[in-house]
């Protein structure tokens, strides 16, 4: 399929993310090529569909929502077909815990659904689900609540965000045409970032909203808080190197400039693959989703071309929906768009 006519299409996250099931403890997926950065399907957009499969696999038990999950992504993943397998951990009556894999490669279309000494573990996760409906227990304020990081940023005028991109406070990230043809899993999501840049040093508080107009579900949020607007960097980054980065876009003065310019030049043939995410789910959206997120994202530290992440998803209210932590590493685009070795057994 061409570049543009890949950039144009929409995929509903419904259909991307619906599994089959094969017998108790095994599903198929297809990860969808509009859902890629580069070659390789988004880590979150990848971890939803094994969190579908988790929640059919535990609907019977009457836990269908997932409180808490681990991933870890020791392969690197490809558009195509794939076999989610779920081993039990631990089923118990309040919540239960479960084991889930995502393979690719050298997949049957009978059990035992993959090629023991071919197919790859590209993606591993450990899952608790519960039943938020029936939750009880004790509640209270925690003092975390009346710092000014717990403040909701400004609620936009969302109409004029929809209708001209922009109010008066934020207006949406305008990513490179080159950029848009390698990080399609981008063109899913409409951003709007503040116009003056962060609200607080070294935050990207933003909003987002899907570009095809469906709401987002709870089955998205794995998806939410692993997508990231193409100058994340900019807003994590130190004051002075901000200013720095805005300041080599323009006519630079000294050498200093230069070297910036070309760092930020250098973002389009860059790739940051996450290796851990963590995920706790604060609350259930309502049944038919949520139009408006807002997303506060930090970073503690960027260093030797590893970094963390740190997410908070709220709901236009300002209640908690989600809290992710990542670590993640910046490498060349090479390593995403090459060759993959050759298989190891799976173990």
């Amino acid at each position: 399929m061409s570049s543009n006519k890949l950039e144009s299409r929409f995929v509903p996250f419904s259909k991307a993310t619906n599994i089959e099931k094969l017998d108790s403890h095994t599903y198929r997926a297809n990860l969808d090529e509009t859902y890629c950065i580069g070659a390789v399907p988004n880590g979150g957009y990848a971890g939803s569909c094994m969190l579908a499969a988790a929640r059919a696999h535990l609907t019977s038990r009457n836990q269908p929502d997932t409180l808490t999950v681990h991933f870890e992504f020791p392969g690197r993943t490809a558009a195509g077909p794939t076999i989610i397998t779920i081993d039990d951990v631990k089923l118990s009556r309040q919540l239960s815990t479960v084991h889930i894999t995502l393979w690719q490669g050298d997949l049957l279309s009978h059990a035992p659904w993959i090629t023991p000494s071919k197919s790859r573990r590209v993606v591993l996760a450990y899952a608790t689900n519960i039943n938020f409906t029936t939750s009880t227990g004790i509640s209270m304020p925690t003092g975390y609540e009346g710092t000014p990081a717990a403040t909701l940023p400004p609620l936009p005028d969302f109409e004029a965000l929809k209708n001209t991109d922009k109010d008066m406070t934020w207006e949406e990230v305008k990513m490179p045409r080159a950029a848009a043809a390698v990080q399609r899993s981008l063109l899913n999501w409409k951003f709007y970032e503040p116009r003056e840049g962060p609200l607080t040093p070294g935050v990207l508080d933003m909003w987002i909203r899907t570009a095809s107009g469906e709401h987002i579900t709870q089955g998205a949020l794995a998806y939410v808080v692993d997508s990231f607007p193409f100058n994340l960097h900019t807003f994590l980054a130190a004051p002075e190197i901000r200013a720095l980065l805005e300041g080599a876009q323009k006519e630079p003065a000294d050498a200093k400039g230069e070297e910036m310019r070309e760092r930020h030049k250098q973002r389009a043939t860059m790739w940051f693959p996450t290796v851990v995410m963590n995920i706790e789910f604060k609350k259930l959206l309502p049944e038919r989703g949520a139009e408006w997120l807002a997303v506060r994202v930090t970073a503690k530290q960027i260093k030797d071309g590893k970094f963390d992440l740190e997410v908070l998803v709220r709901d236009v209210e300002g209640e908690m929906v989600a809290l992710s932590h990542h670590v993640a590493m910046i490498v060349s685009l090479d390593r995403n768009t090459g060759k993959k070795g050759s298989p190891k057994p799976a173990l």
